[in-house]
């Protein structure tokens, strides 16, 4: 059964600059701490390319491969699991973008995924929120600095 997941985090910087800061996966990998990820291809946000990325899990690497469906700069891209790591079956993830009206200075991205694995719905609901809560963390610091 497919499990609907959304997470949404206010980054203190314009969408330009938080577009600009998405559009290659090798940032998706400085802000994830867990599981570990490697980049093995071309790392650009764009439509139909395939990202290869290496997933690890202390000794244990995974291999994931998602293909980019959809680009529209600076409000989304969408991302689709061809190739997952177990439990994972299905995985389709939207990143929007959306300027706050009164503080152009400021990002919403909703990040909205539907997913199906062979867990529990409270499961996966816990690993995606700690994964994002993790990525939230990141983000803050990459746009502190």
């Amino acid at each position: 059964m497919k499990y609907t997941f959304t997470y949404k985090t206010t980054i203190e910087a314009p969408i330009d600059d938080v577009w600009d800061f998405f559009s290659t996966a090798e940032n998706l990998a400085k802000i994830t701490s867990f599981p570990k990820i490697k980049i093995e291809s071309d790392p650009r946000t764009m439509q139909g390319n395939e990202i290869v990325m290496s997933l690890g899990f202390s000794l244990i690497r995974m291999k994931w491969i998602s293909l980019i469906e959809d680009v529209e700069a600076p409000l989304l891209f969408v991302d689709k699991g061809l190739v997952m790591p177990f439990p994972f079956t299905y995985w389709k993830h939207k990143h929007a973008f959306e300027r706050y009206e009164d503080r152009p200075d400021k990002t919403l991205m909703t990040d909205s995924l539907v997913v199906e694995a062979y867990l529990p719905e409270k499961l996966i609901h816990l690993f995606l929120n700690q994964m994002f809560k993790g990525r939230e963390k990141a983000l803050k610091e990459v746009f502190h600095s």
